[in-house]
């Protein structure tokens, strides 16, 4: 009779092993990028942005000129590289990172204006499928300049300023 007990003990303990890891399990699943984790890495996807818009105030980058890029990454080797890269470095290494690795990246160039607000057009980042967007302000005086966008942000709006620029996430349907 001490044997069933022992046995008993013993299946009971074991059911609440696989109990326990059945609850371990469900609790990952429902977590944030549970299963894109079990089928391997997350794929790329579509920037979901309604607008992606310029501002410069009047005096920014001491009232000059200021080149803006806002990079779409599309493979996932890079991602480490630029998150990691000050914008006068990427500036630096711009052309040749172009040429070196033609689709690891899309590049979207403008030249903004002390004042100025200008609207990207959509139809050039729309269809893209990308691991992330940096957005990357080339000013005079030393700093990061980078920001990275979300690609699943309603829009964003890039407020660029006398010696430095944030980025604004605007949700779809937020108050503007």
């Amino acid at each position: 009779m001490a044997f069933k007990t022992e046995s008993t003990q013993a299946g009971a303990h074991r059911a609440m092993l696989l109990a326990a890891l059945a609850l371990l399990v469900a609790s990952l699943l429902t977590g944030c990028g549970a299963l894109a984790l079990m089928r391997g890495d997350p794929r790329p996807v579509k920037p979901d942005w309604q607008s992606l818009t310029l501002v410069a105030a009047p005096d920014a980058n001491s009232n000059s000129a200021l080149a803006v890029d806002v990079v779409l990454v599309r493979d996932k080797a890079m991602l480490d590289t630029l998150a990691a890269m000050p914008a006068a470095r990427y500036f630096a290494a711009k052309a040749d990172l172009q040429r070196t690795f033609p689709e690891a990246l899309t590049v979207l160039s403008v030249e903004i204006t002390p004042g100025q607000a200008l609207q990207l057009d959509a139809q050039r980042y729309a269809g893209q499928r990308i691991w992330a967007a940096f957005a990357f302000a080339n000013y005079a005086n030393p700093g990061d300049h980078r920001e990275r966008l979300l690609p699943g942000s309603g829009a964003y709006v890039l407020q660029l300023n006398a010696q430095g620029f944030a980025a604004s996430d605007m949700k779809t349907g937020a108050a503007r």
